[in-house]
């Protein structure tokens, strides 16, 4: 049987020319789709009560945390700063209380840019509200510009899950994202990282996560993702 892969559709606020006052679920279209070209069977997970979270996640073999806007800092304890777009609250909560329950639930977490974030906050780690503004002297990691290419190098871990899947010590990424991670949530480990130092890949017991967008990319990460849940 195919692996179940539940992916975290987003939220977006109602658009004011609509006459529905209702957020939006929506998904790039190229995450269910890099799945399925993996073999898995892909489903997008709706927003209904936290309460309702383990029994939706009940017959997935993974989840999958897509990118999208910035989390709200209050998650790891700090102020909001005016480089911080403006969380969406409701969207902030429940993939918190998703990445929370999937865990507990011992599935397998994959996270991509927002995801990849919000799994280190959920585990107890910090972020960069702006990489530029805390981190001077970093290279330019939001490169609206180039989404489709690889714009900077990573130096992939020895022993990591990501260099097994690449088979090789650095490779070139795209680069979408103004934030990064500060501070290491619980349990996880750093398995790639670019030339100035931010954290790119993280891993754990069931976690594999990266900063950058490999479902604009060719390669084999989803392939590999895929290949870890039929493994486990």
């Amino acid at each position: 049987m195919k692996a179940l892969v539940a992916v975290a559709g987003l939220l977006r606020r109602p658009d004011a020319n609509i006459v529905w006052n209702y957020n939006e679920c929506f998904l790039n279209e190229a995450y269910p789709r890099r799945l399925a070209e993996a073999g898995a069977l892909p489903v997008i997970l709706p927003y209904l009560s936290e309460d309702r979270i383990e029994e939706l996640l009940a017959p997935f073999s993974a989840v999958l945390i897509p990118g999208g806007m910035d989390l709200d800092p209050a998650y790891y304890h700090e102020a909001k700063k005016t480089c911080t777009e403006c969380p969406l609250a409701k969207m902030d909560s429940y993939q918190m209380a998703l990445i929370k329950t999937a865990r507990r639930m011992g599935k397998w977490l994959f996270g991509i840019c927002r995801g990849f974030q919000g799994i280190n906050v959920a585990l107890g780690g910090s972020l960069y509200q702006d990489i530029a503004q805390e981190r001077p002297g970093s290279i330019v990691h939001m490169r609206k510009d180039s989404p489709y290419e690889g714009v900077h190098k990573v130096k992939l871990a020895g022993g990591s899950r990501l260099q097994e899947a690449y088979g090789s010590e650095s490779i070139c990424v795209n680069s979408l994202h103004h934030q990064g991670i500060k501070k290491l949530g619980e349990g996880l480990r750093a398995s790639a990282v670019s030339e100035d130092g931010i954290v790119e890949g993280i891993e754990g017991d069931r976690i594999l996560a990266v900063q950058w967008h490999p479902e604009a990319l060719d390669g084999p990460f989803f392939d590999y993702i895929v290949s870890l849940i039929a493994r486990s």
